[in-house]
């Protein structure tokens, strides 16, 4: 049904005269009458009585206007709708980052999406760099947090931040936040490390490498306590500055390392569906790091967009 003739039948129903509505709508007054007639003949009903005075609406004339007013009404709010629903992040996003990382940005961050986007689905993963890696891969997650390097060419990369490196080990070993010990001092202690290829363990075994040195291993974890084993003396770690707010590690002692940083990128893979959902939080991930970063909280470079 056109609904151009509708238009002109509220029209005709408003002014009451054929003449009046023509002149308005710029169309000649029997190519209007011929419209009112064609929607008549179409509705099966008789919509005006014609008196000398004008048009008046009949009982059926009554119904169709009620009707047609809250039709029209509703479809010129469509468009309005439709570009509300293309700014409106919807449907599932899945994000992971590495589990030390939630003491001082994920916790906030995520909270502060499902609190503006609550049509998205959010789920979110910790591990570390090798297994984020492994699950854009295999689509597990549309958005992850990786340590540098990465050289895969089937992910897209934007850099993020980059941070100091931290010495963690027992009480009373002599570290000191205010003072900065050398990778050749790391190298010859006994260390709790992720096993190869974790990033973290990547940097510090490339470093390690490029002073002609290896790590002395005394653990490989993923998932031991690492805060319990070096409290127990089994070893010393290496972790980011991240990893010590808020956390069992942060009544150790700890110390930086002079000239070793590790850089925190954001991936996806390259040929993903960059939906609303996932540049929303991508904004917000930024902006979340700038801000931790800003406010002190978290003693990093941003190096994003």
């Amino acid at each position: 049904m056109n609904l151009r003739k509708w238009e002109y039948f509220l029209k005709a129903a408003e002014f009451g005269n054929l003449s009046r509505v023509a002149e308005k709508l710029d169309i000649s007054q029997p190519a209007l009458s011929r419209q009112i007639t064609a929607l008549e003949q179409e509705l099966g009903a008789t919509l005006f009585h014609r008196t000398g005075r004008g048009l008046v609406l009949t009982p059926a004339g009554e119904i169709f206007r009620a009707r047609a007013e809250s039709i029209l009404d509703e479809i010129g709010r469509v468009p309005e709708e439709v570009t509300h629903a293309t700014n409106t992040p919807f449907g599932r996003l899945a994000f992971g980052a590495p589990p030390f990382m939630g003491h001082i940005l994920i916790g906030e961050l995520v909270a502060s999406y499902v609190r503006n986007f609550p049509h998205v689905a959010l789920r979110v993963r910790g591990a570390h760099s090798f297994h984020l890696r492994e699950a854009l891969f295999f689509r597990e997650i549309d958005v992850g947090i990786l340590a540098a390097p990465l050289s895969e060419p089937e992910l897209h990369i934007e850099p993020l931040l980059k941070e100091q490196m931290f010495l963690v080990g027992p009480k009373d070993s002599g570290l000191s936040a205010d003072q900065a010990v050398t990778l050749h001092s790391v190298a010859d202690r006994p260390l709790i490390l992720t096993p190869r290829p974790d990033g973290l363990r990547m940097l510090i075994d490339g470093e390690l490498g490029r002073i002609g040195r290896r790590p002395r291993i005394a653990v490989e974890t993923e998932y031991a306590p690492v805060a319990d084993l070096i409290r127990l003396g089994v070893g010393f770690t290496l972790l980011p500055y991240c990893s010590l707010i808020n956390s069992p590690l942060s009544h150790l002692d700890f110390a930086p390392v002079e000239n070793l940083e590790i850089t925190w990128l954001i991936a996806l893979l390259q040929n993903a569906e960059r939906t609303l959902a996932t540049r929303r939080f991508i904004e917000m991930l930024q902006m979340s790091a700038k801000e931790s970063i800003r406010c002190g909280r978290w003693k990093a470079t941003y190096i994003g967009q």
